[in-house]
């Protein structure tokens, strides 16, 4: 038995008549479409709707000089905006991340299986070194601190009995010396 095939005339096709009018449509659909509207009343009707919309439209927008704006409207737009937020960061929406997060690590263990001492190994391993590297670090920063305290401590114990000018030069020659490492991390930070 044939299945039963339906005509353009039968159906109204009212999503197409957007598609008509933005040119979208193929020419067979295009052709298929004008058949149909000759002989649809409602679908023209529908067509001629649309048109007139556009039309409105497009006179709407070429008087746009008529509307202005206020000089702070997109900071008030923006601040409207950020203030009726609501809802973000709620604590329910954390628990719900800290449950996906942790079904994840759950996941990522069974799909390691067997490999999960190795892996969980160099983690640790990793660490380890990061840690070292650090304690490196602030060992050498403490250092170099008590260093430069100590030479300090004897600068300015014999200039500083001696008068004040001396004191006011040594309070200089560190501003510079400041201001100079300031300059170049800042350098250093750039490249």
């Amino acid at each position: 038995m044939n299945s039963p095939t339906f005509t353009l005339d039968k159906i109204c096709l009212h999503s197409q008549l957007a598609a008509y009018i933005d040119g979208e449509l193929s020419p067979r659909e295009e052709l298929e479409l004008e058949l149909h509207l000759a002989g649809c009343v409602n679908c023209a009707a529908e067509l001629n709707e649309q048109k007139k919309l556009l039309c409105v439209l497009d006179v709407a927008l070429e008087r746009e000089n008529e509307i202005e704006l206020p000089v702070n409207f997109t900071k008030v737009l923006v601040a409207t905006a950020e203030s009726s937020v609501s809802g973000l960061r709620r604590p329910q929406e954390r628990f719900k991340a800290l449950f996906i997060c942790a079904a994840l690590f759950l996941a990522v263990l069974i799909g390691l299986g067997s490999e999960t001492e190795a892996v969980f190994g160099s983690f640790w391993k990793f660490g380890e070194q990061l840690l070292a590297v650090g304690g490196f670090a602030l060992h050498l920063i403490y250092d170099i601190s008590i260093g430069v305290t100590v030479i300090m401590r004897s600068l300015t114990r014999h200039l500083v009995f001696g008068s004040s000018l001396p004191l006011v030069f040594l309070i200089g020659i560190l501003f510079i010396l400041l201001l100079a490492f300031s300059r170049f991390a800042v350098r250093h930070n750039r490249a």
